[in-house]
């Protein structure tokens, strides 16, 4: 591997982390930005929504425009871009100033995954190139404790304007970064009739429909308890801190998840971060004690780490020739489903969360024994 290409790995890595970090600054704040700009708690959730789903449009119109238009230059447009809207959400006074803010935020960062993926796989080799995913999948799971952190740290430490001021930052000097270090990307000339014609296509595939339905429990899962430990800790800021950075810990699994894949395979991986999350939410619903809850919570994101390198194998490997979009889609609904836990967790109590992601992972086993004998059958085929 060239000098370009390990600089523009490390890039692409740090990048994402602080891409998946904004899903997730608004939700330790939501009380001190509904104080500061004297609106409702549920109006800056809301704003969260907006995000939400500008940041799904993002992520399935930039994957396949990065076609038409060269991966680098929409990573580039996308990082400058996101520095002035995420400036934007800082300088906000008012509620339509919050949703018009939040809403650019979202579209422009969801410039960022879809596009890495492809990048990914235009340049590197296939050994390297499962390292990078899981890096950058890891990297995307430690954004939902990291995000939360520092937008938790600065507004403890000054206003939650700051907060946004620091990211903007940040994605100016990555900007810089990217417009020295990536690669240039050869164009390819696909019509818009069939990129379309094989997106459908992937939606109908049923092996791959049940992974987008694993996938979407996965950050939706993790977003989910760290916003309802977050509420039930609301009042002990110290205890949330550590509990969050504790969490941390757990996403190391996701490093070795590929040896294990070599070793045990990849269904009896999927299986066992079932289990490990299972067993961690339902101890989560019986023992609410902080000491329990940082303990089970270390062993539910190792299971969430688990979980996301390995289904991204899957995606990898039934997407064939049509890999990249089938990525774009993996991106879109992974990244979805952590943007809008937030809003339907507000709804509930702590114990109504761990109900409902208990429940996930029911509908996940069920999941993965129609998956597996589907890859079964797959394989006779061949």
């Amino acid at each position: 591997m060239d000098t370009r290409l390990r600089y523009t790995a490390v890039l692409l890595i740090i990048t994402g982390v602080f891409v998946a970090s904004n899903i997730y600054t608004l939700i330790p704040i939501y009380d001190t930005v509904s104080h500061s700009l004297q609106i409702k708690e549920n109006h800056v959730v809301f704003a969260g929504s907006l995000f939400s789903l500008c940041y799904a449009v993002g992520l399935l119109y930039f994957g396949p425009a990065s076609d038409q238009f060269g991966r680098r230059k929409i990573i580039i447009i996308g990082m400058l871009a996101s520095a002035f809207s995420t400036l934007m959400v800082g300088l906000v006074d008012t509620t339509i100033g919050l949703y018009t803010a939040r809403s650019l935020q979202g579209l422009t960062l969801g410039s960022f995954a879809p596009v890495a993926f492809a990048l990914i796989f235009d340049h590197y080799t296939e050994r390297t190139r499962t390292l990078l995913l899981v890096f950058i999948n890891t990297g995307f799971l430690m954004a939902g404790i990291l995000g939360q952190l520092i937008s938790s740290s600065i507004t403890a430490l000054s206003v939650w304007n700051n907060v946004y001021y620091f990211f903007a930052i940040s994605y100016f000097v990555l900007f810089i970064l990217s417009l020295i270090v990536l690669p240039k990307s050869k164009i390819s000339h696909f019509k818009n009739r069939a990129i379309l014609s094989t997106m459908t296509s992937l939606f109908k595939h049923r092996t791959l429909l049940k992974c987008y339905g694993i996938t979407f429990t996965l950050l939706f899962s993790f977003v989910a308890l760290y916003d309802g430990i977050g509420r039930y800790f609301g009042e002990q800021p110290e205890q949330l801190f550590s509990l969050r950075a504790v969490g941390l810990t757990g996403a190391v699994l996701s490093l070795f998840t590929g040896r294990l894949i070599e070793k045990f395979g990849i269904e009896r991986t999927m299986f066992t971060g079932f289990a490990i999350g299972m067993i961690s939410l339902i101890a989560m619903s019986l023992f609410h004690s902080w000491f329990a809850l940082m303990t089970l919570s270390i062993l539910f994101v190792a299971s969430i780490s688990l979980l996301i390198p390995t289904v991204i194998t899957l995606v990898g490997t039934l997407g064939g020739t049509h890999r990249a979009k089938a990525l774009t889609i993996y991106s879109f609904v992974l990244l979805t489903g952590a943007s809008i836990a937030s809003p339907i967790v507000m709804l509930l109590n702590f114990q109504f969360v761990l109900f409902l992601l208990i429940g996930f992972f029911i509908l996940n086993f069920i999941l993965g024994i129609f998956l597996s004998q589907e890859l079964v059958q797959e394989q006779h085929a061949f």
